[in-house]
């Protein structure tokens, strides 16, 4: 086991030595798993190849997976390469992966109208951002720019042992209006997921889609069953209660899916990158794996 010093140094510093190319000390902190796949030498080989061109790396998030394992992400100036880690408690690197990423932001249109987060109270983006390493929502066209919010204390977005949707901070919490508009659709009545399981014959489960100034159309889904407090026609305003954060539809435990499109039906919608009031940044905590 590596003292505290050597710790902290090598899960803050992976970053600089893989781009002063100090493979061989880099290896020395994987498992054993790790080195049974991964030879030294596959190991230099692939490290000086994926660092050509590069001369630093930036640390983009850092975030614990389980309380056991933290995932750092390095990117590269251009923001086109892309470094995963996974260490355990003892700084091991357990995986490691080199990827090249690719970004429609510069392409993608944003919204006209400035959105808040649809949530009153600190909550936590697991998934969001521009890059697909960032957001597991990005290949998906439509929902590019989705964000997956949790609430999180400590390490955990829950507690006891997790096994039950009111063992999650996020459950029953408020779900809000992002901005003022008139609802085009309120569904309610599916059952909210056992933990680990989804429904994705109904990926947004119970939802609300509010349409917006300039035809942009917010969707917020994964409420919980028998919480909706609006239907169709009903005119709402920033931070109208919509319902309460629960896990019905494509989810496998309590969070809120947000994003904004252009079009009311989410399959012939196109994604829009969702400008924010400065505000979001008070109920926000993203363990910086918020990127805009």
């Amino acid at each position: 086991m590596m003292d505290t010093e050597k710790k902290v140094n090598i899960r803050e510093e992976f970053g600089t030595l893989f781009a002063e190319g100090d493979f061989k000390k880099l290896y020395a902190c994987v498992s054993e798993e790790f080195k049974h796949q991964v030879s030294l030498q596959q190991f230099l080989e692939q490290g000086k190849l994926f660092n050509q061109g590069e001369q630093f790396y930036r640390l983009e998030t850092n975030l614990y997976v389980t309380p056991q394992i933290e995932q750092f992400i390095w990117l590269n100036s251009t923001q086109t390469k892309a470094i995963s880690v996974m260490f355990d408690e003892h700084s091991i690197i357990q995986a490691l992966v080199l990827a090249p990423i690719e970004s429609f932001s510069e392409r993608d249109r944003w919204s006209t109208n400035k959105y808040t987060m649809p949530i009153q109270i600190e909550w936590f983006v697991y998934w969001g951002g521009k890059h697909e390493v960032l957001n597991y929502h990005h290949p998906v066209e439509n929902q590019r720019y989705a964000y997956d919010l949790v609430v999180r204390k400590g390490k955990q977005s829950y507690k006891n042992d997790g096994m039950k949707n009111k063992d999650y901070y996020a459950y029953a919490k408020k779900v809000v209006a992002p901005l003022k508009g008139v609802v085009v659709s309120a569904v309610d009545g599916q059952e909210d997921n056992e933990i680990g399981h989804t429904n994705k014959k109904n990926p947004l489960g119970n939802h609300v889609i509010i349409e917006h100034e300039g035809k942009e159309y917010s969707v917020l889904a994964h409420l919980k069953k028998g919480s909706v407090s609006v239907k169709k026609g009903d005119v709402v305003r920033k931070g109208t209660l919509l319902g309460r954060c629960g896990s019905s539809g494509n989810s496998s435990e309590p969070h809120i899916h947000f994003h904004v499109m252009d079009a009311p039906a989410i399959e012939t919608s196109k994604r829009l990158r969702i400008q924010f009031y400065a505000p979001l940044f008070s109920n926000i905590k993203s363990s910086i794996r918020w990127n805009k």
